[in-house]
This record gives C-alpha cells, structure tokens and sequence, in this order.
C-alpha cells in the first residue's frame, strides 16, 4: 500500500504534531492493510474517533506485536469508547460559562463548586466539562453533590459511571433516575453498601 505523507505545511515537520500524525497514521495504514473489511465494518461508528477507539480495543485488530510492546492499547482504547459513551448517555456536557447560566452564578462560581465537590465536572482534554444530566431546567438534580463526593478518590468518571448504571437495587433503574424521582436515600444506601469513600 503506497504511503502518503501527512501535510506538513500546516504543521511544522519537526513538530511534536508532525510526529504524532506520521505515527498515528503509519499505525492506521498497518491495521486497514491487515483487517479484513467484515471486521472494519463491524468495528464501524458515528463519529471517527468512535470508530479509532473500537478498532484499536480490539487485540486482533491491532497485532499482537503491538500488545507485547504496549499492553495497554486495548484497554485505553476501550475506556476512552466507553468515556465517550458516558457522554452520550449523560446528554452531553456544559461548558462552565453555560453551567454558570444554567444555575444563575459566575464561570468562577461553577469553577468553586466543583472544587468542593458540589459539581460534577470531568476533564476533557485541558477544560473542565459538566454533564448535562446533573441539572435540571434551573438547578442541580438534588443528591448529585454526595455521589460526587463519595467518589472523590475514584475520580469524577466513576461517578458519572455511577450514576448512569442501572441497579437491580432500584428496580433496574438508575441511580440519577432515583435521585430524580426524590430518592436520594435509596442512593445514599447503595453508595453505604459499596463502602465508597466517605460512606463506607
């Protein structure tokens, strides 16, 4: 398969971004030379990076010369999919600046919130990002603030997890569907149960 060099007329060829494409692209020229088009396929999604995640997931896909030398690979991979489809489910995030308008308080507010772990925000890439499910038309879904405390350890992604994972406690539903629906003792117990952080 030829090889076409990555535009570097934008990037400057000796730059940290010019080696990153030429090596991001030499490994995607390596799997779509060596997957068979009914796995390319079946590994298809929405969006590209959807679809990057999926098929570097998958240890067949990407050789097990790579596995040897980062074993990791898969499991990144399938974690940042799954990042992605937490997103997703969560009906996608707010800036601070359209958290802060949601709520009525200053970017800087937001910013003081989630310090103190009365928001839930998770980083995407530098920025600081806050799940659209934890609001409602004017405020914060009540109980959001003790979920995201108990998973201070664990990290603000597992407490979206958390929240968006059905529970056979709750009848198969959510924790957020609880705490929607008043419930924020039910949720409390579970979160006891678990022994998370600062309920154990």
């Amino acid at each position: 398969m030829a090889r076409t060099a990555p535009n570097t007329n934008i990037i400057g060829s000796d730059s940290l971004q010019a080696v990153f494409l030429r090596r991001a692209t030499s490994e995607l020229e390596r799997i779509a030379a060596t997957a068979s088009p009914k796995v390319l396929d079946a590994l298809s999604a929405p969006t590209d990076a959807g679809s990057l995640a999926r098929h570097l997931s998958q240890s067949d896909v990407i050789g097990s010369a790579v596995i040897e030398l980062d074993p990791l690979v898969p499991a990144l991979a399938r974690n940042v999919e799954h990042r992605k489809i937490l997103i997703e489910r969560a009906g996608g995030t707010l800036s601070a600046e359209n958290a802060g308008r949601l709520l009525g308080i200053s970017r800087q507010a937001v910013d003081k919130r989630r310090r103190a772990g009365s928001l839930l925000a998770v980083r995407q890439g530098s920025d600081w990002h806050y799940p659209a499910c934890q609001f409602d038309e004017t405020d914060m879904v009540a109980g959001i603030a003790d979920v995201v405390r108990a998973y201070t350890s664990a990290g603000s992604w597992m407490a979206l997890d958390f929240l968006l994972a059905p529970d056979s406690v709750l009848g198969g539903r959510t924790p957020l569907e609880a705490l929607r629906a008043g419930e924020a003792d039910s949720v409390l117990r579970i979160l006891r149960s678990e022994a998370v952080d600062g309920f154990a």
